[in-house]
């Protein structure tokens, strides 16, 4: 007769045979991988005690740092458009020169976004490479429909 261990296991806890256990309520400290080799493990600790990742670690962080600078630049010039755009309700005698000064500021603004996407997608693809699990790697950004949503968000007054 085949062992129902979910059953034994149901049961216990209906007895309150697990209610009492030390650590109850506090996370898991689960530092160590068993599926690492004891080198692996060992050079992860070593780095951790000192204040360093692995590189994978550190580009990951690079990159949420970078995705957020880029959304910065994204909503920086959508504000700054439509405080401009309130303006020129304001004064439209003013239409033209408040036009071509923040058509300037949207050169430089697109410019900037698609460099930081270009150096965001290389260091997606740097960690890609070095990325332990392939299940954790990130897609690429499509520059192109990237700055096609940044234009049409933020067009020309």
């Amino acid at each position: 007769m085949p062992i129902n261990v979910n059953k034994q296991i149901e049961e216990a806890m209906e007895r309150g045979e697990f209610s009492d256990l030390p650590g109850k309520g506090k996370p898991l400290k689960l530092d160590a991988n068993p599926f690492l080799t004891p080198q692996t493990r060992m050079a992860n600790r070593l780095l951790k005690e000192n204040g360093f990742a692995p590189r994978w670690v550190e580009l990951e962080k690079e990159i949420k740092k970078e995705k957020a600078q880029l959304e910065r630049v994204f909503t920086n010039l959508k504000a700054r458009r439509e405080r401009l755009a309130a303006i020129v309700q304001q004064y439209p005698h003013r239409r033209e020169i408040i036009s071509r000064t923040f058509e300037q500021e949207r050169a430089r603004a697109i410019a900037q976004y698609s460099e930081k996407l270009e150096n965001l997608n290389r260091k997606i693809q740097r960690v890609n490479l070095l990325m332990p699990t392939r299940n954790r790697q990130y897609a690429l950004i499509n520059r192109t429909q990237a700055l096609a949503r940044f234009q049409e968000a933020c067009p020309s007054l």
